[in-house]
């Protein structure tokens, strides 16, 4: 129902991150204070790091939405690196893709990896039978699966973070939860038009929210 995608949208806003502080400087205190005092409206913000300057735009969203819960642990990931936060953020996108896509697609599939597989293609069978779409793993696991140079396919953060002990989530197919995370990525690494391209990539996901529409994961 257009009744779905207008509520995911609600109250997503973006705007400069100087807007959020008022007559007050930015500074790490009063940035994490302006972040306490919106989180305690129900309300919270992407990138959650300090901006490099005011002007910056951040987006701020309702935690309790249809996308809230995906974006904040994403968001909360993207400052960690650690295995919890990624654990989290790929059930939020698990969950998303069981909102968006048609049952037969909504769970793992089980089959075996191919005869004589590459070891991308290995790792794009794990990433679809053991995490349904979307698996966390550590920067030591993926450098072993697919050696340092090669990117997998989905990945947040888009740049592979140094510590072999940090984490990352993967995902192999292109889907609504799949393209929010995307927007993750933009939002957080885009200081001029990230925040917008995050708006947009869920403008499109909550389309697929609507029956009918784009309901299955487009390889």
């Amino acid at each position: 129902m257009q009744n779905a995608v207008n509520e995911a949208l609600t109250d997503i806003r973006v705007e400069p991150a100087g807007h959020l502080l008022g007559e007050v400087g930015l500074t790490h205190a009063s940035w994490t204070h302006a972040l306490e005092q919106l989180e305690a409206t129900g309300r919270s913000i992407v990138p959650r790091g300090i901006p490099t300057h005011p002007a910056r735009e951040v987006l701020t969203y309702r935690l309790q939405s249809t996308f809230g819960f995906l974006l904040d642990t994403a968001a909360r990931f993207l400052e960690s690196g650690g295995e919890e936060d990624a654990e989290r953020t790929a059930h939020e996108a698990r969950t998303i893709k069981a909102l968006t896509v048609a049952p037969g697609l909504r769970h793992r599939r089980e089959e075996a990896a191919p005869a004589g597989a590459t070891r991308a293609e290995l790792l794009d069978h794990r990433v679809t039978a053991e995490g349904n779409g979307f698996l966390a793993l550590s920067v030591a696991e993926l450098t072993a699966a697919i050696g340092p140079v090669r990117k997998a396919r989905g990945q947040l953060p888009a740049v592979l973070p140094p510590d072999p002990a940090a984490f990352v989530v993967l995902w192999n197919r292109i889907s609504a939860p799949g393209l929010i995370l995307t927007g993750m990525n933009a939002a957080h690494t885009d200081e001029e038009h990230g925040a917008a391209l995050l708006r947009s990539h869920l403008a499109t996901a909550a389309q697929a929210l609507v029956p009918g529409e784009t309901h299955h994961e487009w390889r």
